[in-house]
């Protein structure tokens, strides 16, 4: 089966946030955004949490209209494959239609949200090398969403911070293109 991604309508703090960020050189858009790099230095590459804060985070992406995701495809966090620790290892994936539970980053509010089934939920530490590590996540029980929250429990042991590499939401080519035919 074939996937494309699907992005927010821009990448900035409109559409998509978290809980906390450590600084603006680690801005949460900063992990959906495909240009940035995979490989290298994290600063302006990927989203870290606020400093000392590695469990409970939320990060909402906006997908500007709703859309079916059916897997998602993450690289974890490293610098320049160092600091795997960094990464989210425990999370759950849910999704919304209300723009109020977009903008709710309290981790334990879950007003609105729908918890989706999917095939793991522990992102794969990011293998100790300086190279793209590009893991896959199948959404088992996907709906059609315009927001979607990834509820990040934990990272994989550093006790400063928490964040992710790359994020990107993907739905395969038949819906994909089902979706486009009914609007």
């Amino acid at each position: 089966m074939d996937y494309i991604s699907v992005y927010p309508p821009a990448h900035n703090d409109t559409y998509v946030k978290a809980t906390t960020k450590n600084s603006t050189s680690y801005w949460p858009y900063y992990a959906t955004n495909p240009a940035k790099s995979l490989i290298g230095s994290s600063v302006s590459n990927e989203w870290w949490c606020e400093q000392g804060v590695v469990v409970n985070q939320r990060f909402h992406i906006d997908l500007g209209s709703a859309k079916t995701v059916t897997r998602l495809y993450y690289e974890n966090s490293h610098t320049s494959g160092g600091y795997t620790d960094v990464g989210v290892q425990n999370f759950i994936l849910q999704g919304s239609n209300e723009a109020a539970s977009f903008a709710e980053l309290t981790y334990a509010t879950d007003t609105g949200w729908t918890t989706l089934t999917v095939t793991s939920n522990v992102f794969t530490e990011h293998v100790e090398a300086d190279q793209a590590d590009p893991q896959y996540i199948v959404v088992t029980s996907p709906g059609s969403y315009r927001y979607y929250a990834i509820k990040a429990t934990n990272n994989w042991g550093d006790v400063g911070r928490l964040g992710l590499r790359r994020i990107e939401l993907q739905t395969n080519v038949v819906t994909f293109i089902l979706q486009i035919m009914m609007f």
